[in-house]
C-alpha cells in the first residue's frame, strides 16, 4: 500500500508562523474509499491570519494514473468556491463525485506519504526516492479569505519553470509571482493570465517532475532558494503532481495538458505571416499595406483590424466615415479573392445605449454582470460606459452566438480577437450605475480631476452601489491579506470584486476565468457559424486549459530589446501551459521600433508559433518593407518558416494528439545537461530538430550560442556543425550579419519542407521534399502529417514515418490523403564524403546532384507520390553508400567507397608512367595466379567444369561421362583457368594492386625521369 504514515514531531517550529498553528490528523476517521483515501483533519487552534479559520478539513488522495496523483485539501463542508469543471459547469461540484472516476493502483510509480501532526505531506517518486513535493516543517493554513501552503526544494539541485504570465527570465528565481488577470504589461508583474502549472527540473539527472494548483483565486507564489509557498485568498488547495516514468520535460507537459486540455489544431493558412497595426486611419490605408506587402514580395497571409473600424469604438459596428460598411465588405472580399484571410477585434465590454441593439437584445435575456442590488453593473472601457457579459448566464450562449454569427457573416470574417478581457475597466467600481447622463470619453488618466473625482472615486462608484453581497462575511473588496497586485486595489482597472454573476457568484471568485470563459463562450459560437472548419479564436487573457479553445499572444509589449528577448520565455511558459498557438507582436507594441531592432525582431518573429506584426496607436509605422534592411531579412527569414510549413503543421497536430509544445527550450530536449542549459532562453528549439538562435542584441554580427552534442547542420549552407565541450558550455560562437538568422538542424532528423511561395496555399502546391541529416551513425527520422488543412475532423488523412537506417530510407504509416502528394527532391547531408551517381524510381533512371562532397541530391522529376507504392521494398534505389537493396525505398553506398575518384587522380598526376606500373603488376599478378590455380588447384577445377559441362549437356538432352576419380582427373581447359584467375585478379587482388601501384610508381617515374625518358612530373597539375 502506498499510504503511509510518518509519526514525526516537531517540538519546534522555528520556520512556522506562530499564528498558524496547522492541524492535525483525526486517525480515528480515516476512509479508504475505492477510488483513493480521505484524511480528515482538525484544526489545532481557533487564531487566525487573515480570515475566518476553518476548522475542519478533507485531504482526498487519488492515484489517478501512473503519472499523476492528485491530492485535494478542502473544508469538509464545502462552502469555499473552487473551481467549475467547465464554465457553464457547477461553481461547486461534489468532491465525491469529481474523485470517483479515479483508481488506487497498487504498483503506482508515486507515493504519498504524511506526518500526523501537525499535518504535512510528501509525494515520492518510489524509482529513486526523490521527494518532489514536501511541506514538513511549513504551516498548512487555511481559512476563508486565506490559504498557505510551502513545499522545501533542494539546495542548487532545481530548476524551476511555469507559474503565470511574467514577463521575466524562464527560470524563476527569487520572486514574488502574483497571479490575477490584469490589464498591464510590466515587468515582473502580474499580466494578463493566470497559470499555476509549474515544472521542476533537476541538475543531478535531469529529471523532471509539474505541479498544478487548480485554485482560480488571486494568489501570491514565493520562490525562495530552498521553497515555493502559495497564498491564495480564496478557494481550495487542489494539487496535481505530474510524475511521467521516463521523467522527461516534454513527458510532463504531456501529462500536464491530459488533464487541462491539449492545444487547439490551427488550420494551415494559421500558419502564415499576420499584419496589424492600432491606429489605421482608415480602410485605404488598409489596403496600402496590404498592397505594399505584395510589391515587396514579403508574405502575407492575414489581414488584421483593431478597433480602428468600428463607430465609437463599438462592437458590431463600422466608422461611417473611415470604414464604412460596404468598403469594409468590399475589402474583406478582395483579400479572400487574393488567397489571404481577414480577422477583426471583438471587445467583451457592450456599450450602454437604447438605440445599441447589442445592449438591447443582451438586457432583453438578462445576460449582464450586475451590482448587489440587481442593477446592472455598468464600468468604463473604449466606447464609454458598458456592461459586461456574465458568461456563467445561462441564456449566454444564446445571445453570443446571434451576435458573433450575424457579425461574421456580414463580413465573411477568418476569425475573432477577443481583447480586453480580463476583464479590462477604466474606472473603479459601477461608475456608470451614478450618472448615465455622463459619458466619459477618455481613459481615466485622460480625464481632468473634476471628471476623475465624479466619475472614478472608489469609494461612491463602489461602496455605495454595491455595498457587500447579502450574507457574506468576507471582506471582496478590501481582504486582510493583500496580494501584490500590480494595479493596486483588487477593483482597480477591473470589475469590482463584489459584482454578481448568475448563480450569487461574486467576480473575487472568477475574476480569473473570465478570459477563459469568454474564449469557451466565443469558440461555440464560432463552431454555430461553421461547424466544420477549425475556428480561429485569439485571447489575451487565459487559465488552464485555454488553449485547447484559442491561441494567445503576450499583450502590449515594448518595442525595446529587453522586451524581444523576454518574448522567447514568454512564448516558452505558453506552450508548457497548453497553448501552442502563441506569439508576441512582432517589433513591439509600445514605442517606436528601430531598424535594428525591427530586422532582428522579424528573424525571431518568423519563428512565432503565431506570427503576427502589430503595434500601437502612437507609434511609427514598423511594417516589414519599411526598411530596406528589415525587408531583405524578412523575406528571408519567412522563406525558412514556409518551407517548413509541413514541419510546423507535424509538430502543431502532436502538439493537438500528444500535448507537446512547438517551440521547446534546449533544457526540455537535453534535460541531462540541465546544469547547463538551464538558464538559456536566448535560443529556441522548433520541435526536436531545428534549433534557432536569433540575435538579440543592439549592432551585434555574431552569436554565441549553445549546440548539444552531436551533428547540427547550417539550414542554408549545409556545412557540418560540430559542438564544443562540456567544459566550455557547448559554446560556439556564430556569424549573423544584420539580414541573416542562424538556423540549424539536427543530424539524426529528417524534415519534409515545401518550397516557399508567398502565400499557405500556393506553397502547398508545391511538391514535398526531403531532407536526411544523418548523425554520427548515419541514422535518422521524421514524420510528416497532411490532412486537407482546414477540417475540424478531416476524413482523409496521412500519418507517415520516415526511417533512414542502415543505409535504407523507409517509408511507412497511414497513406489515407489524396495520392497526388508528389516529392520533389530528396537530399542527404553527412558528415562523410558521399559517392553519388544515378538512382533509379521504379524502372525509370533519375539524376543525383551533388551539392558538395558531403551533400548529395535526388531530383525526382515529380516521380514519386506520397502513396502506398513509396512504400514498396527497393521501389527508390541508389547507389550513394553501400548498394545493397535491403530497404524499401532508398538504397545507398558506402562512403568509404572513393577508391575510382581517387585511381583517376592518381592517374591525371603520374600519366603514362602509372598505367604501364599498373598494367605490369596486373600482368604479373594475373600469371602468378594462373599458376596458383594450375599447381594448387587443378583438379578442383576440373570437377566443377565437368559439373557444369554435365548439367548443360543434361538441359540439351546429351549424355555424358562423368569423371573417374580412380583413372586420375584431367588437367582443366586453359579457359577455365584464365576466367578464375582473371576473376580474382579484378576482385581479390584490386586493392592490392592499386596500393602496390600507388606505391611503385614514384619511385619508377622518377627513375625514368632521371633517364630522361619522361617530363618532370611534379610540374603536373593534380
Amino acid at each position: 500500500m502506498a499510504y503511509t504514515t510518518i509519526r514525526t514531531t516537531f517540538p519546534t517550529m522555528a520556520n512556522m508562523s506562530t499564528s498558524a498553528q496547522g492541524y492535525r490528523v483525526d486517525e480515528a476517521n480515516i476512509l479508504q474509499k475505492s477510488w483513493g483515501i480521505e484524511i480528515p483533519l482538525l484544526a489545532n487552534g481557533n487564531s487566525s491570519l487573515y480570515g475566518t479559520l476553518i476548522q475542519d478539513l478533507v485531504v482526498a488522495i487519488v492515484y489517478e494514473t501512473n503519472e499523476r496523483v492528485h491530492v485535494k485539501i478542502y473544508d469538509k463542508d464545502q462552502k469555499q468556491v473552487v473551481v467549475p469543471n467547465s464554465p457553464l459547469g457547477m461553481i461547486r461540484p461534489n468532491i465525491q463525485e469529481q474523485f470517483r472516476g479515479g483508481h488506487k493502483k497498487k504498483n503506482n510509480p508515486n507515493e504519498f506519504n504524511y506526518t500526523s501532526n501537525p499535518f504535512s505531506f510528501q509525494v515520492t517518486r518510489k524509482s529513486d526516492g526523490v521527494v518532489l513535493f514536501d511541506t514538513t516543517g511549513f504551516p498548512l493554513v487555511f481559512e476563508d479569505q486565506y490559504l498557505e501552503i510551502s513545499t522545501r526544494l533542494p539546495a542548487n539541485n532545481t530548476n524551476i519553470y511555469g507559474l503565470g504570465e511574467v514577463l521575466a527570465p524562464f527560470k524563476r528565481t527569487r520572486n514574488v509571482t502574483t497571479l490575477f488577470a490584469r490589464d498591464a504589461h510590466d515587468r515582473y508583474k502580474n499580466m494578463y493570465g493566470t497559470q499555476t502549472f509549474y515544472m521542476d527540473i533537476r541538475n543531478d539527472n535531469g529529471a523532471a517532475h509539474g505541479v498544478f494548483l487548480l485554485n482560480a483565486h488571486g494568489m501570491d507564489i514565493v520562490t525562495t532558494e530552498d521553497r515555493i509557498t502559495y497564498k491564495a485568498i480564496g478557494g481550495i488547495l487542489d494539487f496535481y503532481f505530474f510524475v511521467p516514468q521516463d521523467a522527461k520535460p516534454n513527458s510532463v507537459v504531456q501529462a500536464y495538458t491530459s488533464l487541462v486540455g491539449k492545444s487547439m489544431m490551427p488550420a494551415h493558412w494559421m500558419l502564415g505571416y499576420q499584419n496589424c497595426r492600432y491606429n489605421y486611419t482608415s480602410i485605404s490605408h488598409v489596403q496600402h499595406v496590404v498592397e505594399m506587402h505584395d510589391k515587396n514580395n514579403i508574405p502575407l497571409e492575414v489581414q488584421w483590424i483593431d478597433i480602428d473600424y468600428m463607430d465609437g469604438r463599438k462592437d458590431f459596428t463600422f466608422d461611417p466615415v473611415n470604414f464604412p460598411r460596404e468598403k469594409m465588405i468590399d475589402f474583406s472580399n478582395s483579400l479572400h479573392e487574393q488567397g489571404k484571410r481577414f480577422v477583426v477585434m471583438v471587445d467583451p465590454a457592450i456599450p450602454v445605449g437604447n438605440s445599441y441593439q447589442p445592449y438591447v437584445r443582451g438586457q432583453k435575456l438578462n445576460v449582464f454582470v450586475k451590482n448587489v442590488d440587481g442593477s446592472e453593473y455598468q464600468g468604463q472601457v473604449w466606447p464609454g460606459y458598458t456592461v459586461f457579459p456574465d458568461w456563467w448566464h445561462p441564456n449566454i450562449t444564446n445571445y453570443w452566438q446571434s451576435e458573433i454569427i450575424e457579425w461574421m457573416e456580414l463580413l465573411k470574417l477568418d476569425g475573432i480577437w477577443i481583447d480586453m478581457n480580463e476583464p479590462s475597466s477604466f474606472c473603479l467600481g459601477s461608475c456608470g450605475s451614478l450618472n448615465n447622463s455622463v459619458k466619459p470619453n477618455a481613459e481615466p488618466w485622460q480625464n481632468t480631476i473634476e471628471e476623475q473625482l465624479r466619475l472614478h472615486t472608489f469609494q461612491e462608484s463602489a461602496l455605495n452601489a454595491l455595498g457587500q453581497p447579502p450574507g457574506e462575511t468576507r471582506n471582496l473588496l478590501y481582504p486582510n491579506y493583500i496580494i501584490n497586485n500590480g494595479a493596486g486595489n483588487l477593483s482597480e482597472k477591473t470589475v469590482a470584486m463584489t459584482a454578481q454573476h448568475y448563480g450569487n457568484i461574486s467576480h473575487y471568485d472568477i475574476h480569473n476565468l473570465y478570459g477563459h470563459a469568454e474564449g469557451y463562450i466565443t469558440r461555440q459560437a464560432l463552431l454555430a457559424y461553421n461547424s466544420s472548419t477549425r475556428p480561429f479564436l485569439l485571447s489575451r487573457s487565459t487559465f488552464a486549459g485555454s488553449g485547447s479553445y484559442m491561441g494567445h499572444w503576450t499583450g502590449d509589449i515594448v518595442s525595446s530589446w529587453e522586451d524581444m528577448k523576454g518574448t522567447i520565455a514568454d512564448i516558452f511558459n505558453f506552450q508548457m501551459y497548453g497553448i501552442s498557438y502563441s506569439g508576441a507582436d512582432i517589433c513591439g507594441f509600445v514605442g517606436d521600433a528601430t531598424e535594428n531592432l525591427c530586422t532582428r525582431w522579424m528573424q525571431l518573429g518568423s519563428f512565432y508559433p503565431f506570427a503576427r506584426m502589430h503595434n500601437g496607436d502612437a507609434s511609427i509605422d514598423q511594417e516589414p518593407y519599411i526598411w530596406e534592411s528589415t525587408a531583405e531579412a524578412s523575406r528571408k527569414a519567412l522563406k525558412v518558416r514556409y518551407a517548413l510549413l509541413p514541419y510546423f503543421y507535424t509538430l502543431f497536430e502532436e502538439s493537438n494528439r500528444l500535448g507537446t509544445g512547438i517551440w521547446r527550450p534546449l533544457v526540455f530536449e537535453y534535460p541531462q545537461y540541465a546544469s547547463i542549459f538551464a538558464y538559456n532562453d536566448e535560443q529556441i528549439m522548433l520541435g526536436s530538430d531545428i534549433l534557432i538562435s536569433p540575435v538579440l542584441v543592439d549592432h551585434a554580427v555574431t552569436v554565441n550560442a549553445q549546440f548539444p552534442p552531436g551533428i547540427w547542420y547550417d539550414w542554408y549552407t549545409h556545412d557540418i556543425l560540430k559542438t564544443s565541450s562540456v567544459k566550455e558550455k557547448f559554446i560556439i560562437t556564430l556569424d549573423a550579419p544584420l539580414t541573416h538568422v542562424p538556423v540549424h538542424i539536427r543530424g539524426g532528423a529528417i524534415i519534409i519542407t515545401k518550397l516557399p511561395e508567398l502565400l499557405v496555399d500556393k506553397t502547398y502546391a508545391t511538391p514535398y521534399n526531403i531532407i536526411i541529416a544523418l548523425n554520427e551513425n548515419r541514422h535518422a527520422f521524421g514524420r510528416l502529417y497532411i490532412d486537407d488543412g482546414y477540417s475540424i475532423q478531416p476524413a482523409n488523412k496521412s500519418s507517415i514515418n520516415f526511417i533512414f537506417t542502415g543505409n535504407t530510407l523507409t517509408v511507412n504509416g497511414q497513406f489515407n490523403y489524396r495520392d497526388t502528394e508528389s516529392i520533389g527532391n530528396i537530399t542527404i547531408l553527412s558528415h562523410q564524403n558521399i559517392a553519388y551517381s544515378v538512382a533509379t524510381i521504379g524502372d525509370k533512371k533519375v539524376t543525383m546532384v551533388s551539392n558538395g562532397t558531403t551533400t548529395a541530391t535526388l531530383v525526382t522529376d515529380g516521380a514519386v507520390f506520397l502513396d502506398k507504392a513509396i512504400a514498396r521494398p527497393n521501389y527508390i534505389k541508389s547507389n550513394l553508400f553501400v548498394n545493397r537493396p535491403i530497404g524499401r525505398t532508398m538504397t545507398t553506398s558506402s562512403p568509404q567507397q572513393q577508391q575510382p575518384s581517387k585511381t583517376k587522380q592518381f592517374m591525371k598526376k603520374y600519366g603514362y608512367v602509372g598505367i604501364g606500373v599498373y598494367l605490369a603488376l596486373g600482368l604479373v599478378d594475373l600469371s602468378a595466379t594462373m599458376g596458383f590455380i594450375t599447381i594448387k588447384g587443378a583438379h578442383r577445377v576440373r570437377e566443377v567444369e565437368d559439373y557444369v559441362i554435365g548439367k548443360a549437356k543434361g538441359i540439351l538432352g546429351m549424355e555424358h561421362a562423368p569423371l573417374d576419380s580412380t583413372k586420375g582427373i584431367d588437367k582443366p581447359s586453359l579457359t577455365s583457368i584464365f576466367f578464375i584467375a582473371y576473376g580474382i585478379h579484378k576482385t581479390i587482388l584490386l586493392p592490392f594492386r592499386l596500393s602496390l601501384t600507388a606505391a611503385i610508381t614514384p619511385a619508377v617515374a622518377k627513375r625514368l625521369q632521371k633517364l630522361g625518358w619522361v617530363k618532370n612530373i611534379s610540374n603536373k597539375k593534380n
